[in-house]
């Protein structure tokens, strides 16, 4: 456990209290239909869709396996985030007009409407078992991690707790509410981001070349036979998975599906271009501080709580955890959602087409429960990886 003081557990209680009163406030509204609740309806603004993205793509699982990732092998692991923009291109100019001009919902009714309805089944069937047992268990699992480092609380107490929160918005609400928490803990995110950056800076006498570091670790591509990093597989992934988690991703692309317009979607997804350049100082740059200042942890997914102990004063510490914790509810409302949507529009009502609205609903709701459940009772596996991002990058990488 953690040393945190009054002023810590504090901040971390009003934190969490705030997430949970945007995410009430947010989805009060009566839903009357299905797209309403899953994709309001082209009610959001390019700022909300903009850091809806930011909060979906880093949770708790960057925070921590990223920052491990980045601790043992250095600067390469920014490649994650920086060579995100070929793909958030081909989002904006192709793949965003043809979803808000189609008034597409999933990202199987996108293949069902380019190829054919057999397809659109197939794609459903894959992006529910994905999101389930690897993204969702995953993100769960890093969560209940971080509780048990910060707060000893028990592995399996913490997977529950982070599912039971997150549960609230996502059933409650729908996307409404998953969208407007999604603003608040993005933008802290990136503010701590930064704020440990400097915080870390300030505490090494070498400043920038020490975070640096020399070697290996100082490059930006490593050697093709890199077991882990090589810049061939990673320029391989940039127009490969990449172009998939960005493009055809239903829990990322959930926001931009409700927006206002097209022009908020592609402004929205520029928002996320420009942020990008800035989110490894969240999610990396932590890791390369925490190996100047220490180079011998045994975990090194402990690297990113190992510093904020290390760094942060009493008050800002519960403020950091508190973000850590917000970035693994936040995803996980993101992917209960987006499973939710799949499970309803793509599966349920092509089973059953006469089914009314609220009928529909219903059935997300349902299935958000029981989605939500599956995939807390899977997250213990991930402990059987060496690195949380180890689990993410073999399971992604065998699909």
């Amino acid at each position: 456990m953690t040393n945190l003081s009054t002023i810590d557990f504090l901040v971390f209680g009003i934190y969490i209290s705030a997430m949970l009163f945007i995410g009430l406030l947010a989805g009060r509204k009566k839903k009357v239909t299905a797209s309403e609740f899953f994709i309001t309806n082209s009610a959001l603004p390019w700022y909300v869709i903009g850091f809806s993205f930011i909060a979906a793509t880093v949770s708790s699982q960057q925070l921590i396996g990223s920052v491990g990732f980045s601790y043992r092998y250095g600067l390469a692991v920014a490649n994650w985030e920086w060579l995100n923009g070929f793909a958030i291109l081909l989002l904006v100019f192709i793949f965003v007009p043809f979803y808000i001009r189609k008034k597409i919902v999933t990202m199987p009714q996108f293949l069902g409407l380019r190829y054919d309805e057999p397809t659109q089944r197939l794609f459903a069937y894959i992006t529910l078992l994905t999101y389930i047992f690897i993204n969702l268990a995953g993100v769960i699992y890093s969560g209940a991690f971080a509780l048990h480092a910060i707060f000893d609380i028990p592995i399996s107490a913490g997977i529950w707790s982070l599912a039971g929160i997150a549960g609230v918005f996502t059933i409650y609400g729908g996307m409404e509410s998953v969208a407007w928490t999604n603003v608040l803990q993005s933008v802290l995110l990136l503010l701590s981001g930064v704020l440990i950056f400097f915080l870390g800076w300030y505490a090494l006498p070498g400043g920038w070349g020490q975070i640096i570091g020399s070697g290996e670790r100082a490059k930006l591509l490593l050697p093709s036979s890199h077991p882990d990093l090589p810049a061939t597989g990673l320029f391989v992934l940039m127009v490969s998975t990449n172009v998939w988690f960005f493009c055809t991703n239903q829990s990322i692309n959930q926001s931009s599906l409700g927006a206002r317009n097209e022009w908020h979607a592609k402004m929205g997804v520029l928002m996320v271009g420009f942020l990008s350049l800035f989110v490894a100082v969240a999610d990396v740059f932590p890791g390369l501080i925490a190996y100047a200042l220490n180079p011998h942890l045994e975990r090194p997914d402990e690297s990113y709580i190992y510093l904020v102990n290390t760094l942060a004063p009493a008050g800002m510490r519960g403020l950091f955890f508190a973000v850590l914790c917000g970035g693994a509810i936040t995803a996980i409302e993101a992917l209960v959602n987006a499973s939710s949507t799949i499970l309803t529009l793509d599966i349920y009502q092509k089973r059953y087409p006469e089914v009314d609205q609220k009928k529909l609903i219903t059935i997300g709701r349902v299935g958000s429960l029981a989605i939500l459940s599956v995939g807390a009772l899977w997250a213990p596996i991930v402990v059987r990886f060496d690195y949380i991002f180890s689990f993410f990058q073999e399971c992604w990488a065998f699909i």
